[in-house]
């Protein structure tokens, strides 16, 4: 849970800096793309995209991937233990300590990012993601590039979902 407060105040903070276009509602992007001016990059991990549904014609390209490394069985099944005696599964927010997560990046987003706008043959890109933190860095890190990126407005849950546009998924 620290780790995950980590990345999102990493975000804040380069929010403070932005360079990309800017923010795009869920309808302009969704004109962007059928016009043929934009591409829309989920940034999302890949079960993200899979499992919770992505717009139509969104394109997942993961700018973050996560690892997770068990502790040993005796502690993992020490917590499944202490959740029988105590019937506290749901309250059990420790579990987490279970796993190291780490997150990794993408080291090939950047040129899959470009490889996709050159395959659609388009200028610019829109960046998505659950609610807009992540998707917003990625944008200034394409911006660093040189790349003309926007910023899906609240993202995919908050923005296109609530938008009632198209989209897949479980």
């Amino acid at each position: 849970m620290k780790k995950l407060l980590l990345v999102l105040l990493a975000c804040i903070a380069l929010n403070a800096e932005d360079i990309y276009e800017g923010d795009v509602s869920a309808t302009e992007a969704q004109e962007m793309q059928k016009k043929g001016e934009a591409i829309i990059v989920d940034v999302r991990t890949t079960l993200e995209y899979i499992y919770t549904g992505h717009g139509e014609g969104f394109i997942n390209i993961p700018a973050y991937e996560w690892t997770y490394e068990p502790k040993s069985i005796e502690e993992r099944v020490k917590s499944s233990e202490f959740e029988l005696k105590t019937d506290k599964a749901k309250e059990h927010k420790d579990v987490q300590k279970l796993y190291d997560a780490k997150e990794v990046f993408n080291k090939n987003f950047i040129a899959d990012v470009m490889k996709a706008m050159k395959l659609r043959n388009v200028n610019a890109v829109i960046l998505v993601c659950r609610s807009g933190p992540r998707s917003t860095a990625a944008a200034n890190i394409l911006a660093k590039e040189g790349i003309k990126a926007y910023n899906l407005e609240n993202g995919f849950m908050f923005g296109w979902k609530e938008a009632k546009l198209p989209y897949g998924g479980y």
